[in-house]
């Protein structure tokens, strides 16, 4: 299964902050520099989903930064890649108008791809982001 570069990025600012002491806040500078020098904008990009998820908060000020909202045992790994992958086709022919494929109508390929995309999700529910500690 492949995940949205953005999915990529916020399991591992989530996987750095839950490394990093809770009364620490984290520089979007200094995440995108321990992520071996990604675009600090995409990571704030990135960030600001994260608080809309409710999953990180940012302190603003001298010494603020991005921090874990919740404990990193709360935070279920498929409900989270459930939610940052929301609207995304995991193949052309799950859009709504099924993109360019000519074998829409009759195709099984769809059913098996459904089944392992829903099974890969149901994996990581088993996990949550202190597993990755």
């Amino acid at each position: 299964m492949r995940l949205l570069a953005s999915t990529d990025f916020a399991l591992r600012i989530l996987m750095l902050l839950a490394a990093t002491p809770q009364d620490e806040p984290r520089s979007v500078e200094a995440l995108a520099s321990d992520l071996g020098g990604l675009s600090r904008h995409h990571l704030h990009k990135v960030v600001q989903t994260l608080v809309g998820l409710g999953v990180v908060r940012t302190q603003r000020g001298a010494g603020g930064g991005v921090l874990l909202a919740v404990a990193p045992a709360e935070v279920r790994l498929g409900e989270l890649v459930r939610r940052l992958e929301a609207g995304q086709a995991p193949v052309e022919c799950f859009r709504n108008d099924c993109g360019a494929c000519t074998l829409a109508g009759g195709c099984r390929l769809k059913g098996m791809v459904s089944s392992a995309w829903h099974a890969f999700l149901v994996s990581l529910d088993a996990h949550t982001l202190a597993d990755l500690q």
